[in-house]
């Protein structure tokens, strides 16, 4: 345990995952400040990098080259990362609102104390026209338009459509060029500006040049005429003339998000006013950046002034949290304008001097390269040793078996008028830096040694133990987010939480005693030679896991497994009870291999591996660079000979809330693969159980 961990007395809140505040995240890595602990509240655990997005449409790069991973950047920082968005911001009681509706599908917002903030969440599109055409899309928030992209392909597929772009500033001028690369010319792009490029400082030395690259790739403009409506078929124009569109992409200007009219902060225009520190007008301890603030000498809203304030911040906040007072903002007034022509081609223009070239654009893509790579894990050097949690925290199962025999089900079951009832204990350390989701899905995980019997959970005891700190408040916070956590999954899954403890201590998480009974239950020990083994989805968390703490941009595959893990496997576990199957069970901490050999165990049967074992989106990948979980090798010990001949080594991967595995005749293992399916899941064939000698 680090020093600086025990000696955390105040919470310095990142709200945001902007280019400011990502810049505060990296300079936290390299150099964090003692007794202050580090959360960061951001919707998803990526970023896309503004200043390559029309690269990435043109096909000059990846998604992994463009997207940020701020959940490697946290847990490289030692931070907690919350995955919700600022509902709002009480700076009397210093506690910001986080909305999780994203992440639970129905509205919860829990509160978050804070000593200092940071808020960097950018603004929202001004247009209202983006439900009046079904395919409509704005530009900002970047993440909404890379999720509708499958379908501009879809659309944009057929010779002879038309996309139209409304917005002449740099961003309406780059998608221009990027979209005409992405579709070729058998599509017509038209971009409709409502002034000239002259108008805007940025492009008005390099307005010729434009209109000649425009002119040459083919690229239809209407400059000095505005849209004011749309309608389902295309665009209408201030003097009434329609133009018809397939896809319509909307880069204007923006406007303030809802959550700060919610927080009666003090404003201009809307957008939030801030000193010449950038603290939000009249309050010292709430800082603010990007296209939601309004400065005192006002700049245009861009990437660039983000970048330069996020590096003006890694002084500032550095300074006033050690008890200094740092030197004003003072942003430049002119800045290098640089716009990707798409077709390996850039312009350059600042003051009144513009140029293009092939040249340009390898000076853009070094400029943007050497940001994006200071964020990679090889650049930030922690040195930190690395040690697997969640349910890769617990012990070796030979550890266990030497100690308790194998004569040990996943909870204990009495029979009480004719009702069995189970107990059950699971215990979590945090996998993830969010209480809130820990206390979620240790409840989730615990529940699922009811399910995998074939029982109903009625009843739950939590043991909470938060992360020891010098300040009670951060203690008591930590705790608060817990318990909302296990209380929104009770509700989630019909259990009452009856009670509980708490602790701190060094290492945080969370254990939960669960309750529950069926009129019909079900054994892992019950397997027959020419079964089948079913598992209801894929594998893989304990290798996610492991590279998100090595540091590896795993960001998009935690939240995609994050999403399946909190859903119930309840329905999926009274369907095999239904089709009266032979054995089931979970796959957790010992592995799909060590269970499937708890299954077997006594039996005399032998297993027959299917080729083919589903996994998580990114294990694959992990895999291929060789990481695997801390516990891998005492699984693979475990596991025994069941393990032998095994198609993929994600069979020996620790399991948190992992899918049931259910033995089957072959006669029914239709109708639960139909059952299954219709609930969502991913039902696989694992393997067969096969007479010993065979």
């Amino acid at each position: 345990m680090h020093r600086e961990q025990l000696e955390n007395n105040r919470n310095l809140v990142l709200v945001g995952a902007g280019h400011a505040n990502i810049l505060v995240i990296r300079r936290f890595i390299v150099k964090p400040i003692l007794g202050i602990r580090l959360v960061i509240v951001n919707p998803e655990s990526t970023v896309p990098y503004s200043g390559i997005l029309p690269g990435f449409l043109a096909g000059q790069y990846t998604k992994r080259e463009l997207l940020i991973d701020v959940a490697s950047l946290a847990k490289r920082a030692g931070a907690r990362f919350i995955r919700g968005s600022i509902f709002s911001i009480d700076t009397n009681r210093k506690t910001i609102e986080i909305d999780r509706q994203e992440w639970l599908g129905e509205k919860s917002i829990t509160s978050l104390k804070y000593d200092y903030t940071c808020i960097n969440t950018g603004a929202v599109p001004t247009s209202s026209f983006l439900s009046k055409h079904p395919h409509c899309y704005s530009v900002k928030p970047i993440r909404e338009l890379l999720g509708s992209l499958a379908d501009i392909d879809i659309v944009m597929g057929q010779p002879g459509r038309r996309l139209v772009i409304i917005g002449g500033g740099a961003a309406g001028v780059e998608l221009a060029f990027a979209f005409r690369q992405r579709f070729g010319r058998e599509v017509e792009v038209l971009m409709v500006a409502k002034h000239p490029f002259e108008s805007d400082p940025g492009l008005k030395p390099a307005a010729g040049i434009i209109r000649g690259a425009f002119d040459d790739q083919k690229i239809n403009k209407i400059e000095g005429n505005s849209v004011v409506d749309i309608d389902q078929s295309g665009v209408i124009f201030d003097d009434g003339k329609h133009i018809s569109a397939d896809v319509i992409c909307v880069a204007t200007s923006v406007k303030p998000p809802d959550w700060i009219r919610r927080s009666g902060l003090e404003t201009e225009a809307g957008f939030i006013k801030v000193d010449s520190h950038l603290r939000i007008s009249g309050v010292t301890d709430v800082f603010a950046a990007g296209d939601i603030i309004s400065l005192p000498d006002p700049r245009p809203r861009s990437g660039v002034m983000a970048v330069r304030a996020g590096q003006y911040l890694t002084r500032a906040l550095w300074s006033w949290l050690s008890g200094g007072y740092p030197t004003p903002f003072r942003p430049q007034k002119n800045w290098l304008t640089l716009l990707n022509q798409g077709n390996g081609s850039a312009v350059a223009s600042k003051y009144q001097l513009a140029i293009q070239g092939r040249w340009v654009f390898r000076w853009k893509d070094k400029i943007d390269r050497q940001f994006i790579d200071s964020f990679n894990s090889s650049v930030i050097n922690t040195e930190k040793a690395m040690r697997c949690e969640g349910c890769a925290s617990k012990l070796p199962g030979h550890v266990i078996e030497r100690t308790l025999s194998t004569a040990f089900e996943d909870a204990t079951v009495d029979i009480e008028s004719g009702r069995t009832r189970f107990t059950s204990v699971d215990a979590l350390t945090y996998f993830i830096d969010d209480p809130y989701l820990m206390g979620y899905l240790s409840l989730r995980h615990a529940i699922s040694d009811i399910w995998a019997m074939g029982g109903t959970p009625s009843s739950a005891l939590a043991l909470v133990g938060v992360e020891r700190a010098d300040n009670p408040a951060i203690e008591h916070d930590d705790f608060q987010q817990c318990t909302q956590g296990i209380q929104a999954a009770a509700a989630a899954y019909k259990i009452k939480i009856s009670g509980g403890h708490s602790m701190a201590l060094d290492q945080p998480f969370v254990a939960m005693t669960v309750e529950g009974y069926a009129d019909r239950s079900i054994s892992k020990k019950g397997v027959q030679c020419g079964d089948l083994i079913w598992m209801s989805g894929p594998i893989g968390s304990g290798v996610l896991l492991a590279a998100l703490k090595s540091g590896l941009p795993v960001g998009q595959a935690i939240d995609a497994w994050l999403r399946k893990a909190k859903c119930s496997l309840f329905e999926a576990s009274q369907i095999a009870v239904a089709l009266d199957a032979h054995a089931m069970t979970d796959v957790t901490g010992f592995g799909l291999a060590g269970h499937l050999r708890e299954m077997l165990d006594g039996n005399r049967s032998g297993f027959s591996w299917h080729n083919d074992i589903p996994v998580f989106d990114g294990v694959k990948e992990c895999l291929e660079q060789g990481v695997i979980s801390t516990s891998f090798q005492d699984n693979v010990r475990y596991a025994g000979k069941i393990g032998t001949n095994a198609p993929n080594p994600v069979v020996f991967d620790p399991q948190t809330c992992g899918p049931l595995i259910v033995s089957m005749p072959e006669s029914r293992s239709n109708q639960l693969v139909n059952q299954w399916s219709a609930l969502g899941l991913r039902p696989s064939l694992i393997g067969s159980v096969t007479t010993e000698t065979s």
